[in-house]
Order: structure tokens, then C-alpha cells, then sequence
């Protein structure tokens, strides 16, 4: 066969392959191309729900910081209460249906007046409380303020706070169907309740405190807290003896000597020390139940230990709210106590702590102390201490008459007041409060047990002080029945 037919029949045989490699490469970049756009995409719209989370986490964040300076600023060692405590509370009452507070925080140049419908933060909410009421026209508007001048805060725009009833929260809390709009509520320590007549004698009033953030995107966040005022002022506006034995029954602890007193140097005083006069104060020692009145007198010995102010029996019956009278009502008020406290202890079985874990505690700065469990008041050192603000021992509390207290000290719980160690220089000024709630397993009891109470270490005295008292109380703030988040139209 010629040449020339051999090689014209080989280049007619590769014709059909010709330009595919073309195509491949051309579908590959094509396939890359949408590879690469949906990776793009996928990246900016990753990077758009991050935005938005950002945005909506700041926002919420912002609006709870609102919350917080608004219960922060109704507790009345807050330098910034004052305004704001006029506002909820004109002249010292309850705080009236009808009535609206707002803390106000403007951008630069901004105006913010939830009061008008027609501003860019206008309060809606209210009208879905109040039935379809608008805020009221005089109601206060007060500034933001920070300590921190210079520093940018929280964009928050507005904090409400108001009365709150059955019908503005949305719930029957006297049962049935029906919410009452009229009358506003109170909180027991334990409890909701409805008012009758605007006031429950005793109780604290529930407040519903409303804040509203927005951010530079437009991103908005409104939460609620309702508060009441702390659990502790509440049940003891004063406390009712320098020692208040609250229980069915009186011990000492086991192994003692079975008196509160017993040594010639010991002394329980119920003139009040922040006086200095002899003719304000409380009993040097109250129990609860009437039944105890043989017992406890007999135990506080010798009788020229325990004073009193005139015309004020040394030791008697002391007057409690009937909640706290129960295990139940004092258990509830632990719980609110520790979560208001600055430093919870939970030592081990066994092995009580001290006051080594209370080295920032000062008279500069004192503190709510709770510990779950026992503690030793005592130096181990041989030394003293001096302790500041309130002191809540669920377990057995020893006491070393060397060491100091300046406020209050509760010990509820296991209720056992141990104060027969050694020691003579000490005091406690305010006042103890000894009750017994739990067994010795840890469980409610359903009734009270008896408190139990020994002071025989020496040359002590426990001194009625209002001061202490009133300035450990201080320590306590609002303390938050509910939490919600209100849905916003856009994120």
C-alpha cells in the first residue's frame, strides 16, 4: 500500500477526538467556577448569620444590663438611688397604679422618650399590659449614669418600671380565670399575693422592671424582670431580741452545760449600742413559742447578765411574720439570702469552715456570708478577727468569744449556736437569730425543731445594735422573682 494512503487513513481514524480535551477543561473550570461562587456564598451568608447573632446577643446583653442598673439603683445604698427611689416610691408608699419611671440612655444627640408614640423607641409595650393604655404623660424620665465616664456603656435606650398586677402579668395568681387589674401585688417571701386595698401590711411590693435595647443595625431586644424588695428587711423591719430563739423547744449543743450563759462574765445586752442610751432596744432574748418561757428563763443565768431597756422584759416572747415561723418560710428565706450573697461556702462534711476565707471583708467593705454547712467564727492563729455584714450558717456555728461581729448573724438550718470555747474580748453588736429547720440528714423538717444556743467561753457580749443591723440589711438588693424575654418585630 502507498505511503500516503497509510497516513491519510491514520489522521481520518483521530478526527472524532478532536477538541475534547477542550471541553474537559472548559466543564472543569465551569465546575470549579460553581464551586467557588457557592463557597462565596456560603461564606457571606455565614458571615451575615454571625452579624445578626452578634447583633441580637449584644442587643440582648444591652437590654439585661438595663435590668440591672435599674434594681441595681432601687437598692438604697446605690450613691444613684435617690431619683429613682422618688420617683417609684413618693413619699415612702407603694407605688401607685398608673405610674411609670423610666431611665433613659440616648445616643449622642439622640432623643429618646418612650412617652411618645411617635419616637423612634416609643414604649408599645405598655399598652400590651395595660389595656391598650399609653405611659403616662408625667411620667419621670432620668438619666442614665456610669461611673465609668468616658467609656461607653450599654446601648440599652430605656428601663420601665412600674406596679405590677395579675392582669399587666398576665397570670391569676389568686386562681380562677379572672386577673385583677385593680390591686397590686405583694411577695411574702415565698409567695405572690394579691393586695386588698393597695397595700398587705408587711410585704413587700412586686415591681416589673422593662428594658429595651436596640443596636447600630437595627437590632432589638426588650426583657422584663419582675422584683421585690429583699427578702430580709421584709421579714425583719427590726429584728425582734439581741438573740431570737425561733423554734419548738430550746437545747444546747451536745455535751454543754445546758445554760445560755453560766459564767459570771458573759452578758446578752438589749439596749440598743448605736444609742448609747439605755431606753431604746429590744429583749436580750426572745423565743417564739410561748411553751419555751420556763426553759429559756431558767437557762439564762445569772438573770443579771441579760439586759434590757425599761419597761422591756429580758427575756420573752419575740413576734415573727408567720412565715417565719415555719421551716418552709425560713428555708425560702435562705434561698434569697444566698442568691444576693457575695460569697458562698460549701465546706465539706465534716471539715467547717473559717473566717481565713473572709480576708476581703472589711469595715470598708462588708459582706453577705452564706455558708452551707458549719463554721468556725475563731482565730486559728490564737489571734481575733472582726467580721462585717451578715453571716448565715446553715450548720453548727462555733463561736470563740475572742472574735467579733458587727451586723447579723442567722444561723438556720441545723440551728446550733456553739459558743463555749475559750475566750473573753470579743463582741457581737446587732444581732443572732437561732433556728432549727432541717434533720440531721438535711431534710425539711415539717414543723420547727428546737434551737439550740450556748454562750459559757468566757467574758463575751452579744449587743443589740440598729445600725449593724440596718447596715447589713443594706447589703441585700432586689432580689428577681421572673425573668422573660418580650418578642420584638425585627431581630
Amino acid at each position: 500500500m502507498p505511503v500516503n494512503a497509510i497516513t491519510t487513513k491514520t489522521k481520518r481514524g483521530m478526527g472524532p477526538q478532536r477538541g475534547a480535551a477542550l471541553v474537559i477543561a472548559i466543564f472543569s473550570l465551569m465546575l470549579i467556577s460553581v464551586v467557588a461562587t457557592v463557597l462565596i456564598v456560603t461564606a457571606g451568608t455565614q458571615n451575615a448569620i454571625k452579624s445578626n447573632y452578634r447583633s441580637a446577643m449584644r442587643a440582648f446583653y444591652d437590654a439585661k444590663a438595663g435590668l440591672e442598673e435599674a434594681r441595681g439603683r432601687m437598692w438604697t445604698s446605690n450613691p444613684d438611688s435617690a431619683a429613682l427611689l422618688n420617683c417609684i416610691f413618693i413619699g415612702g408608699q407603694p407605688m401607685q397604679l398608673g405610674k411609670a419611671c423610666y431611665i433613659i440612655n440616648p445616643a449622642g444627640g439622640e432623643n429618646v422618650d418612650p412617652r411618645d408614640p411617635g419616637n423612634t423607641y416609643a414604649d408599645t409595650e405598655y399598652a400590651q399590659e395595660w389595656a391598650g393604655a399609653t405611659p403616662p404623660a408625667d411620667a419621670q424620665l432620668i438619666l442614665s449614669t456610669s461611673p465609668n465616664t468616658g467609656i461607653a456603656g450599654p446601648l440599652y435606650k430605656w428601663v420601665r418600671i412600674t406596679p405590677r398586677t395579675e392582669a399587666s402579668a398576665g397570670m391569676a395568681i389568686s386562681g380562677g380565670t379572672q386577673r385583677d387589674s385593680i390591686n397590686p401585688l405583694f411577695f411574702d417571701g415565698a409567695h405572690q399575693m394579691l393586695s386588698a386595698g393597695g397595700t398587705v401590711s408587711g410585704e413587700a411590693q412586686v415591681l416589673t422592671i422593662t428594658s429595651l435595647a436596640v443596636t447600630p443595625n437595627g437590632s432589638r431586644r426588650m426583657l422584663q424582670y419582675s422584683v421585690a424588695a429583699p427578702a430580709l428587711p421584709q421579714a425583719f423591719p427590726t429584728f425582734p431580741a439581741a438573740v431570737t430563739l425561733d423554734g419548738n423547744g430550746f437545747t444546747t449543743p451536745p455535751g454543754k452545760n445546758g445554760t445560755i450563759g453560766g459564767s459570771t462574765n458573759v452578758q446578752i445586752n438589749g439596749q440598743d449600742g448605736s444609742t448609747h442610751s439605755d431606753d431604746y432596744g429590744v429583749p436580750a432574748i426572745g423565743y417564739t413559742n410561748s411553751n419555751d418561757a420556763s426553759a429559756v428563763t431558767k437557762a439564762a443565768s445569772p438573770a443579771a447578765n441579760y439586759l434590757s431597756p425599761e419597761n422591756t422584759p429580758t427575756v420573752g416572747v419575740a413576734s415573727l411574720p408567720p412565715l417565719l415561723e415555719t421551716p418552709g418560710g425560713l428555708d425560702s428565706l435562705v434561698q434569697s439570702i444566698t442568691r444576693s450573697a457575695d460569697l458562698v461556702l460549701s465546706p465539706p462534711s465534716g471539715t467547717p469552715a473559717d473566717q481565713t476565707s473572709l480576708t476581703s471583708m472589711s469595715a470598708a467593705n462588708p459582706m453577705v456570708v452564706v455558708v452551707n454547712g458549719d463554721f468556725h467564727l475563731s482565730h486559728a492563729s490564737g489571734g481575733s478577727f472582726t467580721g462585717y455584714g451578715l453571716l448565715l450558717v446553715t450548720g453548727t456555728l462555733y463561736y470563740d468569744p475572742d472574735d467579733s461581729w458587727n451586723g447579723i448573724i442567722l444561723v438556720i438550718g441545723k440551728g446550733v449556736f456553739d459558743g463555749s470555747q475559750h475566750g473573753s474580748n470579743g463582741q457581737i453588736n446587732g444581732s443572732v437569730l437561732v433556728a432549727n429547720t432541717r434533720d440531721s440528714s438535711g431534710n425539711l423538717l415539717t414543723s420547727l425543731g428546737p434551737a439550740s444556743f450556748n454562750l459559757t467561753g468566757g467574758g463575751q457580749v452579744i449587743r443589740y445594735n440598729s445600725k449593724s443591723v440596718n447596715g447589713a440589711e443594706g447589703l441585700m438588693t432586689y432580689q428577681v422573682l421572673s425573668f422573660r424575654e418580650i418578642q420584638q418585630t425585627t431581630p
